[in-house]
């Protein structure tokens, strides 16, 4: 449903302090209070203020006055709402002072005004007037909070909270807790409190929401250990035997989720039984445990995991297994299932069905017919637990996870009164939805990531999510009506803070986060927890820390990933980083002090740990680079590598330390040096590589002609390429020994303004060089200078061309930039060039420089709507710039040619054969039955369609031995497109001739974005490796 809110005063300023709402909270100065009327209770207390000097104020509790209004609760309303109140009037209580009493039923006289909470079925919301809010009843988590005159008799004017049921009147009271400034966060991420003088809810304001956009919004504790287990063993001070996870965990946990509007919960799984913990063991009857019992009682609706089935944990079946868990066992897991059904009788459960392997494998001998045959004896279960009649009604879901959803795809048949629950690939790209031509009765869901453990690399340490694209998975599933659950793998829940509460954000209420509000989420994100005077510089932050940090995640970095010899991959990647960390601890440390911990925790952390994990392992890919070219500088690295690996672990103990280390443990999480799927046992560091200082670079075979010194101490190593001169170093050589001098790619006007060359230290002297070039347009940074031993002055030589100096003439010439050293290593480094004539005054568009074009998806030079559909950009998408869509998502086909299109213009310098990469988000077939696909046309070429995901799969329904872990409906290319967030589509293409040309892409389908385009005639793949491709060409 769609978010419903009025705001009546035209004149009331949109400052938002929750999250996707207009303001209804204000803080009126005390001069705007006025004393309290000469009215007295039965106390001899004053009772109620006057109106203020500022009408539209209805003053909820005043600082000055030491006064709260009472809070007045129907005492056979829900024990969640009596505790939901108890926590809100505590929340009034941080920001005033003072603390509201609350009464149940009646008030005592002389209170005349006071805050109403009920829900709309109770006795005091019926007393409110009979059909007040009829428009309530029935309804799914809503709620209307405004001023009302003279509710009851005795109150004069009074804040009403009404909501339709439990949980709406919760969301309600959380909601105006948010604008009073507690945040969601006010626990787990230490976000401070601001006083205030006074609270007011505004009277020409009505507050109210509809129903949420998603049914079950939940959490699932997922890889707890060792971060959140051990935080939670040392914070409740837990011996070893007992449970990390008991009723203080879980009461600080289930407010947190109220307060983010969740109220659907997998509890943790690995060592934990969420029934039984805090008790002494499995009872021999089926009643609940106190985790279960407090759940219920705060209004949270539990599950179990995907493959923990009929409300019972696997630790519980460790605990109490006879024989295997295995359908062979029907017998005791019937009667394991059954104790499961009737201890959930009178609490809220949404049950688990069907059934995997043992430890969420596939399971053993598994078919079609027999997890049908497995899930219909469930619900026999359920029928002889609850009533044959009853069971329609019992919420249920069946998750559609790796081998089974392969079943679902081959005619597996789920009971029409069974949610499915469809999962993402476990890396956030979402696998299926519900077809408009299979509907569904009790509807679907998506079982989402943005923590797992498994292939092709466990990644559980820091925030890596980019919410760009969780936005965009998402609206997928909304747009095909898979919205009846969803339900998000958080790990350890810190420091993936933001993407859990965007997550649920998006689920509360979509239509508050249209396409490109991600921006928006951040910066009202940032005001909410830092203050206004931040939240764009911060919001900022995190738009590109969401880019950044998708890229790779930390866990598949390595010491060769960034290029450190194209396009200067490693150092502009190190450069944004930096740069990001810089700005995060300029805002830390201007923030209050008592705000500066919850900033660390939420931003300045995520930067300077990801600053810092790709400076080691830049670091150690230079130490290595270095000893293979003979460069002391391999030793700086080396020691600069361990430095960081030394800082790795600071900046750990700095966060364990946290408000007297509260959050000890929390980042336990092993993160370097991975050399499998699974995580490492201990950091270690990479390897690296030192050179001998006190030993010179030898020549090679002596040649006494060339009267040259045999040993250098200097070394000359150039951009595109690992050799190093003068010598035999790999790279410098062919196959018959011959060690000719380098030469650098082509310059030309439109391709990268400069090639480098660095000079280094190479051995125990220090020495002197200096920099000639033969030609006036020639252009070098440096002239000479000296390079000392420890290689702490190596200089890196920017070379460049002046174009005004070139004959206009010349198509084809050369330079030469010669490195002269006190030691003789004389190196002289061939420049060619390459001068095109210019395109035509009138083209606009891209220009092929150094081989290749490429272009930002969203630098298109014309679109074109269809029938309602157009491609749009997505901000922050992807890995560079920005995504292109086709909006809106529905099941539309276009056939090629002819929906919405994208033009790019470009010109080329030469004619031939070429490769276009056209890089795509790493999207999977989501709707059963379709391929997701678009059109590619080239000047005045025949249209292509183009269909990016593969068909065939990395896994099957046969498990295969050593294979179980792959089964599950990837495509083949699955492993490298989810390491890199990126497909790569390449078409071979033809030119016939140079100049313009047109590309025009065609929307066919939902669910492809294309984020960047490459048109290569061999720059690039002469060039070789670089993750992240060539910087976009010159733009006409």
């Amino acid at each position: 449903m769609l978010l419903r809110y009025c705001i009546i005063a035209s004149s009331l300023a949109r400052l938002v302090s929750g999250l996707g709402e207009p303001r209804v909270i204000s803080f009126p100065s005390v001069d705007a209070v006025e004393e309290p009327t000469n009215i007295f209770g039965s106390s001899g207390q004053k009772a109620f203020w006057t109106s203020g000097k500022q009408d539209d104020h209805f003053i909820i509790a005043s600082k000055k006055d030491r006064r709260a209004l009472p809070i007045l609760l129907d005492s056979h309303d829900d024990i969640a709402i009596h505790i939901a109140a108890t926590t809100f009037a505590d929340d009034i209580g941080r920001v005033t002072g003072v603390t509201p009493k609350l009464h149940n039923d009646t008030l005592p006289d002389g209170h005349g005004k006071a805050i109403i909470v009920g829900s709309a079925g109770s006795r005091l919301v019926s007393r409110l007037g009979a059909d007040r809010y009829d428009g309530l009843k029935g309804k799914w988590e809503s709620y209307d909070v405004r001023i009302r005159s003279k509710p009851l008799d005795s109150v004069d004017e009074a804040l009403v909270v009404v909501g339709s049921d439990r949980r709406g009147t919760i969301f309600a009271l959380y909601t105006l807790s948010e604008q009073f400034g507690v945040s969601p966060w006010h626990f787990f991420s230490d976000v401070p409190v601001r006083t205030q003088p006074a609270i007011a809810f505004t009277k020409s304001a009505v507050l109210e929401h509809g129903e949420p956009t998603v049914k079950y919004r939940g959490i699932f504790i997922n890889d707890e250990h060792p971060a959140l287990w051990g935080w939670a063993q040392e914070y409740f001070k837990r011996q070893p035997w007992e449970a990390a996870f008991q009723t203080d965990f879980y009461e600080k946990w289930f407010e947190m989720m109220l307060r983010l509007k969740a109220n659907y919960h997998w509890p943790a799984m690995y060592v934990s039984m969420f029934g039984v913990d805090g008790l002494p063991g499995v009872p021999d009857k089926p009643i609940p445990g106190p985790n279960q019992v407090l759940a219920n009682n705060m209004g949270i609706v539990m599950g179990l995991s995907h493959h923990e089935p009929m409300d019972r944990t696997k630790p519980e079946w460790d605990r109490v297994k006879v024989g295997p868990w295995d359908w062979t066992n029907k017998e005791v897991l019937v009667k394991h299932w059954t104790y499961g059904a009737e201890r959930a009788k009178g609490r809220e459960v949404l049950f688990t069905m069907g059934m995997r392997g043992d430890g969420d494998e596939p399971l053993s001998g598994a078919s079609i017919g027999l997890v049908e045959n497995i899930t219909a004896a469930q619900l026999d279960i359920l029928a002889s637990v609850y009533g044959e009649d009853a069971v329609p009604a019992i919420p249920k879901m069946w998750a559609m996870y790796k081998e089974v959803a392969d079943y679902y795809e081959q005619g597996l048949k789920v009971p029409d009164d069974i949610t499915i629950l469809f999962s993402d690939d476990n890396w956030g790209n979402i696998m299926s939805v519900l077809s408009p031509d299979r509907p569904h009765k009790a509807g679907a869901g998506v079982y989402y990531h943005v923590d797992y453990v498994g292939l092709p690399r466990a990644y559980k340490w820091i925030n890596t999510i980019n919410l760009a694209k969780t936005w965009e998975q998402m609206n997928i599933a909304r747009a095909f009506n898979t919205t009846e659950i969803w339900i998000v793998n958080v790990g350890s829940l810190k420091p993936l803070e933001m993407p859990t509460e965007h997550f649920l954000s998006l689920a509360y209420d979509f239509e508050a986060w249209p396409r490109n509000s991600v921006r928006r989420f951040h910066e009202e994100w940032a005001g909410r927890e830092f203050g206004q005077t931040v939240k764009h510089e911060v919001g900022d932050i995190m738009m590109l820390y969401g880019r950044y940090a998708s890229r790779s995640k930390p866990e598949l970095l390595n010491a060769t990933i960034w290029s450190l010899t194209n396009y200067e991959e490693a150092e502009r990647v190190q450069h944004e980083w930096d740069t990001l960390a810089a700005r995060a601890k300029k805002v830390h440390d201007h923030l209050p002090k008592d705000t500066q911990p919850a900033f660390y925790q939420l931003v300045y952390m995520l930067c300077e740990m990801q600053a810092n994990i790709n400076r080691l392992y830049i670091a150690a890919g230079r130490s290595n680079l270095y000893a293979l070219q003979s460069r002391n500088a391999a030793n700086v690295y080396a020691h600069a590598a361990l430095d960081a690996f030394k800082n790795d672990a600071r900046l750990t103990e700095a966060f364990h330390s946290l408000n007297n280390g509260k959050w000890d443990h929390m980042l336990d999480q092993t993160h370097i040096n991975w050399y499998d799927w699974l995580e490492p046992d201990r950091d270690s560091l990479p390897p690296v590589s030192f050179v001998n200082p006190h030993q010179p670079v030898l020549m090679g075979i002596p040649v006494p002609e060339l009267h040259i010194p045999y040993t250098f101490s200097t070394r000359v190593t150039v951009e595109n390429s690992i050799g190093a001169w003068p010598g035999r170093s790999k790279g410098n050589c062919n196959a018959t020994a011959k060690c000719p001098d380098p030469t650098l790619f082509p310059l030309d006007p439109y391709g990268a303004k400069t090639r480098w060359i660095d000079v280094g230290a190479g051995g125990p002297r220090n020495v002197q060089f200096k920099v000639e070039v033969d030609k006036p347009w020639l252009k070098v940074s440096e002239t000479g200078g000296k390079i000392k031993r420890d290689a702490s002055t190596d200089k890196r030589v920017y070379v460049s061309v002046d174009w005004d100096k070139v004959d206009g003439q010349l198509i084809e010439d050369e330079g030469h930039v010669t490195i002269r050293s006190s030691d003789a290593a004389n190196v002289t480094v061939t420049v060619p060039i390459f001068n095109p004539p210019a395109p035509e005054s009138n083209v606009k568009g891209h220009v092929q420089g150094d081989g290749y074009v490429v272009m930002e998806a969203a630098h298109f030079s014309a679109k074109a709507g269809r029938d309602g559909y157009a491609w749009e950009e997505m901000e922050g998408y992807g890995r560079t710039l920005s995504g292109m869509e086709m909006f809106p998502t529905t099941a539309q086909n276009f056939t090629v040619g002819r929906g919405p299109s994208l033009t790019y213009i470009f010109w080329t310098h030469q004619p031939g054969d070429a490769t276009l990469t056209l890089q795509i988000g790493p999207a999977l077939n989501f709707l059963p039955g379709t391929q997701i696909s678009f059109g590619v046309r080239v000047d005045d070429k025949e249209p292509k369609e183009i269909q990016p995901v593969p068909t065939e799969r990395l896994g099957g329904v046969e498990v295969v031995p050593g294979q179980e872990i792959f089964v599950g409906a990837v495509p083949p290319d699955w492993q490298e497109v989810v390491k890199s967030d990126m497909r790569n589509v390449t078409v071979p293409v033809t030119f016939d001739r140079e100049g313009e040309h047109k590309l025009v892409i065609w929307g066919m389908s939902a669910g492809v974005v294309l984020e960047r385009i490459l048109v290569d005639f061999g720059g690039i793949r002469e060039r070789g490796y670089s993750y992240l491709g060539p910087p976009e060409s010159v733009r006409l």
